[in-house]
């Protein structure tokens, strides 16, 4: 009897500990998520690729993607947590990137760097965990302008009448003069989620929806809408 109560207790003890595991992992991945998307998703982007709102808004900003790596620079754990701790000048990368080590708890310090070196390493269930818990943005016409430039210029042109860079390669068709475009909101949206092959227009659009959240489409919806010459 004594014999089964002490193996009992093991499987408690264990299962305490197991538990207790499994509730500062929760804690720890919490905390990293709330931190990269309140201090990096601006310059780094929500999945870390380089393409937050800040990038994409100012010229011949750094290179803010963290999946290249740098020869000066081997994304271990220990380097990550330097550059986030002390800024891109001690850790050899931008001198853009500030120091975070007054603002931070070692806690949130850990987490964000746990993260961060998750997405280099494993980037499609980790970007996956940020997407899923976004926080909610208001729709507004500023976003929509801003993903333009980021997304839209290249083939649509800084004045979205259809002379962007690629539009000299891409041809049958070319790309739309968006000033001109009397679509739908419900038919932009699908366009830009879906891309333009689906839609039976351009194969060279590419599909947004798992690159762009339902609040920054309506956005740059917004934006395209404001954008039409008015007849």
């Amino acid at each position: 009897m004594n014999y089964l109560k002490y193996i009992i207790l093991l499987i408690s003890f264990y299962c305490f500990d197991l538990f207790a595991a499994c509730g500062l992992y929760k804690q720890g991945l919490d905390c990293g998520v709330k931190v990269y998307q309140e201090r990096c998703v601006l310059c780094h982007g929500r999945t870390g690729l380089g393409d937050g709102l800040l990038a994409l808004a100012i010229k011949h900003y750094p290179d803010t993607n963290l999946l290249k790596t740098n020869l000066k620079f081997a994304p271990t754990i220990e380097n990550i947590n330097k550059s986030i701790l002390y800024g891109g000048t001690l850790s050899k990368l931008s001198n853009e990137m500030p120091p975070w080590n007054d603002e931070l708890t070692v806690l949130e310090a850990e987490s964000v760097t746990e993260l961060v070196f998750n997405l280099i390493t494993n980037l499609e269930i980790t970007s996956a965990l940020l997407r899923s818990r976004e926080s909610p943005v208001k729709p507004s016409l500023k976003l929509g302008r801003i993903i333009f430039s980021g997304r839209c210029v290249l083939c649509h042109g800084k004045f979205a009448d259809g002379k962007g860079k690629m539009s000299k390669i891409i041809k049958n068709p070319p790309p739309f003069n968006l000033l001109l475009s009397v679509a739908s909101d419900s038919y932009l949206r699908d366009i830009i989620n879906k891309g333009g092959e689906a839609m039976k227009r351009s194969p060279r659009m590419p599909p947004w929806s798992s690159d762009l959240n339902s609040s920054e489409i309506d956005s740059l919806i917004i934006y395209l809408k404001s954008i039409r010459v008015k007849k």
